[in-house]
C-alpha cells in the first residue's frame, strides 16, 4: 500500500482480537488500520474454515461459451471467495421499454446501471422474465442514443420482440473485465482460465469520488480495492487435461523461491577512543520515516535484464496529477495538476520519478523511471531526461499520476547508488557472511541487504517497509539470533520475505478445442 502511513503493525501470529481505545491517549493511522486487519484477517479466515479457499455460492465466475465470439467468453455474475478474499462481479436486470425489431434495436428503461453507461462494443443477455423457459439472446451493442437511451444491437432479435418482461442484462467478458484493461489474446487451447486477486491501494487520484469536495481539496483517507483478473496459463504437459489445483497453480506462477531482505542501520566505527562516536553510525534524519524498497524488473522478463528496485523514504506516497504528456527524442514534458502540498511531498530537479496510470498498475508492469531536469513552478510543467516508451499519461479515464521516488546517482560510498538504464538500483544480493562491504545504504545510516539464496525469484511490485525513528536512531525490523562460537546468543537483521504484493489463485475453466471450435470445462469449486 502506497499510502502516508507511520508503520504497517498488524502481525496475524501475534494472535490479537481488537484494538483498545484510551483515554487521553494520542491516536495513529497504525492503530486504526490494525483494527481494520484484525477484522479481515478474522472474516477470511471464517469464509476459509466455512466453505473452502476456492469457492462460489452462488455460480458467479462461472465461464461460458459466447454466440460468434471464439476469442472470447462471458464470466458469470455473481460471488467467488479465494483465499477469504470477496470478488463480486454485479449484473443488474434493466427492464426493456420498447423492441424494435425491423432496426435491430431496444429502448431500455435506465442508462447508468453498475457503476457504469452503455458504450458500444458491451455485450448484453436479453431474456423475457416473465417466461423463464424462453431461450436468451446475446447481442453486442452496435450504436448508442442516449438522448432517447435507444441501443442498436448485431443480431436479429425478433423472437424476443414480443417479452412481457423484456430485460437486459449487461454481460462481463475475457476482453471487458473491468480489473484488466486490454488483457492479451488468449493462448492457444489447451489452457487454465483462473482467478489472480490481490489487493490495490486507491487514493483520490484514482477515484475522484473519495474526496469530500467540502474540505476544499484537503486529502482524507484512501482505500484498498480488491482486484480480480481473469487470465489464461497454457498448458504444455501432454496428455488429457485436467485442472489444476490453488497450489498448482501457486507453483506455475509464482515458482522459486521469494526474495528475503535484512535492513538495519550502519553500525559504529571502531574506535579507541571510548567518547569518540562515529558520526556516520544510527539513523540520522530529522524525521520519522517509512522507506519503501520495491522490486522494479523482475528476475523473469523477456528482456533478460537483472533484477532491479527502486526505494522511497514515504512508502511511495508522493504523487501528483498529470494533466498531460508530450514525449520528444531525449525529453518528456508533464503537465501536473499541482506540485505536491509540501516540500516534503513535493518535487525537486534530481528526482527520479514514474508515470503510471490503470493500466500499467492493473498489468503490473515494471515501472519507466526518468530524472527531473526541470521544473516550471508557475505553470507546473516538469521536463524529464530521457524519451517515454511506454503508452501512458494522456488518457484521463486511467488516471495518470507521477510518483517520486528517491533513489540517487552517485558514488555508493559517498550515499550515492548505482543507477541502471531503468531508473532503478540494480539487485547485488550477499549474505551476512560478507560483512559490512555487502550492505547497501540507502540514506542517512538506513540500509538493506538481499539474502543470496541460490533459487531466489524477485517479482515485480514486491515489497518490503522499513521503518525508520528519530527516537531510537534505529529501524524497526525483526530480529533473528543464534549462538556464536562461545554459544553467546548473537542478533541479527531478520532476512525476511515481500511484504506484499500477495497474490490468490483459483482454478475456473479448461479450455480445449474440439473440432475447431472452443471446448470449455468448468473446475469444480467448493460451496458453502
Amino acid at each position: 500500500m502506497k499510502a502516508d502511513l507511520t508503520r504497517v503493525s498488524f502481525d496475524p501470529l501475534k494472535h490479537f482480537s481488537r484494538v483498545v481505545m484510551q483515554q487521553g491517549r494520542v491516536q495513529l493511522d497504525a492503530d486504526w488500520n490494525e483494527q481494520a486487519d484484525i477484522l479481515l484477517h478474522l472474516l477470511r479466515t471464517m469464509a476459509i474454515d466455512g466453505f473452502g479457499r476456492a469457492a462460489s455460492p452462488n455460480g458467479g465466475f462461472a465461464i461460458a461459451a459466447l454466440p460468434n465470439h471464439p476469442d472470447d467468453f462471458e464470466i458469470a455474475a455473481g460471488t467467488y471467495y479465494v483465499d477469504g478474499l470477496l470478488c463480486e462481479l454485479a449484473s443488474t436486470p434493466v427492464a426493456i421499454l420498447k423492441w424494435d425489431a425491423a432496426n435491430r434495436a431496444i429502448t431500455v428503461a435506465q442508462w447508468f446501471v453498475d457503476a457504469a453507461s452503455y458504450r458500444v462494443g458491451q455485450y448484453l443477455r436479453l431474456s423475457d422474465d416473465a417466461t423463464p423457459a424462453t431461450k436468451p439472446l446475446v447481442a453486442t451493442i452496435t450504436k448508442i442514443d442516449y438522448p432517447s437511451r435507444q441501443l442498436t444491437l448485431d443480431i436479429d432479435i425478433a423472437p424476443l420482440q414480443n417479452a412481457a418482461q423484456g430485460r437486459a442484462r449487461r454481460l462481463v467478458t475475457y476482453r471487458t473485465q473491468p480489473d484488466w484493461p486490454a488483457p492479451p489474446a488468449l493462448p492457444a487451447a489447451p489452457c487454465q482460465l483462473y482467478l489472480d486477486v490481490w489487493e490495490r491501494l486507491v487514493t483520490p487520484l484514482e477515484d475522484s469520488a473519495m474526496r469530500e469536495v467540502a474540505l476544499g481539496g484537503a486529502d482524507t483517507a484512501a482505500r484498498t480495492h480488491v482486484v480480480w483478473q481473469v487470465k489464461a496459463l497454457p498448458i504444455a504437459s501432454a496428455g488429457t487435461p485436467v485442472c489444476a489445483t490453488q497450489q498448482q497453480l501457486h507453483d506455475s506462477l509464482r515458482g522459486g523461491l521469494p526474495g528475503l531482505l535484512r535492513a538495519r542501520v550502519a553500525p559504529a566505527t571502531a574506535s579507541a577512543d571510548p567518547c569518540t562516536v562515529s558520526p556516520s553510525a544510527g539513523y540520522r534524519r530529522a524525521e520519522n520515516q517509512l522507506y519503501r524498497v520495491e522490486i522494479n524488473i523482475g528476475s523473469q522478463n523477456a528482456a533478460g535484464n537483472a533484477p532491479s528496485f527502486k526505494w522511497s523514504r514515504d512508502n511511495g506516497a508522493a504523487i501528483f496529477p498529470v494533466l498531460g504528456v508530450q514525449t520528444a527524442a531525449a525529453t518528456t514534458t508533464v503537465t501536473l495538476g499541482d506540485l505536491g502540498r509540501d516540500e516534503r511531498f513535493g518535487l525537486a530537479e534530481g528526482d527520479y520519478v514514474e508515470l503510471q496510470d490503470d493500466g500499467t498498475v492493473l498489468n503490473q508492469a515494471p515501472g519507466q523511471l526518468l530524472q527531473v531536469q526541470s521544473i516550471d513552478r508557475a505553470r507546473c510543467v516538469v521536463v524529464l531526461a530521457g524519451a517515454l516508451t511506454q503508452s501512458v499519461g494522456n488518457d484521463a479515464s486511467l488516471h495518470p499520476l507521477l510518483r517520486r521516488w528517491d533513489q540517487r546517482a552517485g558514488d555508493p560510498a559517498q550515499g550515492g547508488s548505482d543507477i541502471g538504464p531503468d531508473g532503478a538500483v540494480s539487485v547485488k544480493p550477499g549474505t551476512l557472511a560478507g560483512g559490512d562491504a555487502v550492505w547497501l545504504t540507502l540514506e542517512d545510516g538506513v540500509q538493506i541487504l538481499f539474502e543470496d539464496v541460490p533459487g531466489t525469484v524477485y517479482r515485480t511490485g514486491d515489497y518490503w517497509l522499513i521503518p525508520a525513528r528519530v527516537a531510537t536512531g534505529d529501524v524497526l525490523w525483526p530480529q533473528e539470533s543464534a549462538p556464536d562460537d562461545q554459544g553467546n546468543a548473537v542478533s541479527h537483521p531478520a532476512a525476511v520475505p515481500p511484504h506484499g504484493i500477495l497474490h490468490h489463485y483459483a482454478p475456473l475453466a479448461l479450455i480445449t478445442a474440439a473440432g475447431g471450435a472452443m471446448k470449455l470445462t468448468p473446475c469444480s469449486t467448493g460451496k458453502p
